[in-house]
């Protein structure tokens, strides 16, 4: 197995080429997101090991050397399979003076695992993308579906169709990000850290001129008071962003905008459906944990959370890492903040 960055013909069909990996594409694995990142200082690369397409985000860092971060990638199932790519990521990063690579394959934590990445040589770190969520399987009928979730939610769906709340789905434009951007800062009230109008522009868009994001919003009258904004990659979905008001609050209308996305996803050809995003699975029922509503509402719909590892950082040159891990991080976050008012991540 030889590590070697893509051809320009490989990155112009990315998309298409990582819904191969093993774990069937990651939409942070995919060119929106690169597109998006490229705009805000990393540099992308597009990597390829036999049949394994890898997006890494790229930044240098002075003294240093290269620091790259794999999001939600390599796109292998286990450890094994990870343990087989090492060697040759390894030489390839050093060739590119490279001083470690942050990985974030798509693990489910068990201690089996926890120990076989350590025994690798990998230090668990925590993830920068939410590594706990609730995932859907929407491969049966809709009916089906529905009848799976939570009796509570399925009250909350039939009470928005009584109140006639209607669903559509919404191009992405400007307009479009104009009022899903203002509905999620009242959402998010302050509560969780918010990037710029640019940035959520930026990657709604890219999503949306891919063909790969696309807005729903759910309606009373002519009032919006729900929105979700979904990612497409083959066979999975994600729910990347979400938000609603309390202006206008009608009961259920999120989770009868759910069940509109799932049928919209189902005509797609989508199986998989992830909610993106909750507390992790050992404090989904402490009422104290900042996001035990968010918890709540998806694990109405399966009462399942999923746990990933997280990071893991595969160390190239210890020296330099060391530095990094006790100071550099730390002054370069600093830094970019002071610098463009926004996160390094």
């Amino acid at each position: 197995m030889t590590v070697h960055f893509a051809s320009q013909t490989e990155i112009q069909n990315w998309n298409s080429l990582i819904i191969k990996n093993p774990d069937g594409g990651n939409i942070f694995q995919a060119n929106g997101f690169a597109r998006t990142k490229e705009s805000y200082n990393w540099t992308p690369h597009y990597l390829v090991a036999n049949d394994l397409f890898m997006l890494i985000l790229e930044r240098k860092i002075p003294i240093l050397g290269n620091y790259w971060y794999m999001p939600k990638g390599p796109g292998v199932l286990d450890a094994d399979n990870l343990k087989m790519i090492l060697p040759e990521l390894r030489e390839f990063a050093k060739q590119n003076d490279v001083f470690f690579i942050k990985l974030e394959p798509q693990f489910i934590k068990t201690e089996d695992t926890l120990i076989k990445l350590q025994e690798l040589g990998l230090s668990i770190r925590h993830g920068v993308q939410v590594p706990n969520t609730v995932i859907l399987d929407i491969s049966a009928n809709i009916d089906d579906i529905v009848a799976s979730f939570s009796p509570k939610t399925r009250y909350n769906i039939r009470s928005a169709k009584k109140a006639n709340v209607t669903t559509e789905v919404v191009p992405i434009t400007k307009e479009s990000c104009v009022l899903f951007y203002d509905l999620l800062v009242k959402t998010i009230h302050g509560r969780a850290h918010m990037r710029n109008f640019q940035y959520y522009e930026k990657f709604w868009m890219s999503h949306g001129e891919t063909g790969s994001g696309i807005f729903l919003f759910a309606k009373s009258g002519e009032n919006i008071i729900s929105m979700n904004f979904i990612t497409i990659l083959g066979a999975k979905a994600v729910r990347k962003d979400a938000a609603s008001t309390r202006e206008f609050d009608v009961r259920g209308a999120s989770a009868l905008l759910e069940v509109a996305t799932i049928e919209y996803l189902k005509e797609k050809g989508v199986t998989e459906y992830d909610l993106c995003g909750t507390p992790p699975s050992d404090q989904i029922k402490n009422q104290d944990h900042p996001y035990y509503g968010v918890g709540s509402f998806k694990t109405g719909f399966n009462s399942n959370v999923t746990d990933f590892i997280g990071c893991c950082d595969f160390i190239i040159k210890p020296t330099a890492y060391k530095i990094w891990n006790k100071i550099g991080e730390r002054v370069a976050k600093k830094l970019y903040q002071c610098k463009y008012h926004d996160s390094y991540y």
